[in-house]
């Protein structure tokens, strides 16, 4: 006699895409930050490790090019009367140019703006080196003070993304134009340290309040998931368009 038996089958679903439209796209891996994990799907997971690796600053890490076995290549054959040797030269490696872009690029996510610049042929590095052409500056560019210095270090062109339109146009035109002034970096006292820290606190409060109004699940004191940060900006922006 078979016996059939029902086994409850968990899965676990991205976080990213929860917070963005509320689908269930299966999870594949898992993010930890200071005690904190968030459940990604493959989409997410690169975009994050690349949101990680231009804030920290990181290069990408190549990924490695397959061994192939070795082959005997047979000796050219020479001729004895006028023994002339092929001059073999090795072409070197084509350098990437590479772009460093810094805050928010106005009616652009994230992730959009970065992906727009590499679909025209730069790789997006978070600090300067010799292959760096340009810095690209959004809304809040003038808190990067790192990525200024190195622009000024290495007389790097500046573009203005916080020009209306500037952006878009060129990304439809398939190029940038440096000559921009670069913004003055942020100097901080300790009033301006305090007011930001209250304004930030304030901030926390407003999102833990509308977290509980959604049915969401936040501590009162603590670091706030970044699904829920990410939602409740979805959701006053879609609010602030709307209005």
């Amino acid at each position: 006699m078979r016996t059939t038996v029902l086994v409850p089958v968990e899965k676990v679903f991205c976080d990213a895409h929860i917070a963005r439209d509320g689908s269930e796209e299966e999870a594949t891996e898992s993010l930890t930050i200071a005690g904190h994990a968030w459940d990604l799907c493959l989409e997410h997971g690169v975009v994050f490790a690349r949101y990680l690796m231009d804030a920290l600053g990181a290069p990408a890490q190549p990924e490695a090019a397959p061994v192939a076995a070795e082959e005997s290549i047979p000796e050219a054959e020479h001729d004895d009367q006028d023994g002339a040797e092929e001059d073999v030269t090795e072409a070197e490696p084509e350098v990437c140019p590479s772009v460093m872009i810094t805050g928010e690029v106005p009616g652009y996510a994230w992730d959009d703006a970065r992906e727009a610049v590499r679909r025209m042929g730069y790789e997006v590095v978070g600090r300067a080196d010799d292959s760096t052409v340009l810095i690209i500056c959004g809304e809040g560019a003038e808190r990067a003070t790192k990525k200024l210095q190195d622009a000024v270090e290495f007389d790097i062109p500046c573009f203005d993304a916080r020009k209306p339109g500037a952006f878009r146009d060129a990304v439809c035109a398939g190029r940038f134009k440096g000559g921009d002034p670069l913004p003055e970096p942020v100097r901080k006292g300790a009033q301006a340290v305090r007011a930001e820290r209250s304004t930030a606190k304030t901030e926390a409060q407003a999102v833990r309040d509308w977290a509980k109004a959604q049915g969401y699940t936040v501590n009162a004191k603590g670091p706030i998931p970044a699904s829920v940060r990410h939602a409740y900006r979805v959701a006053t922006q879609t609010s602030k368009t709307a209005a």
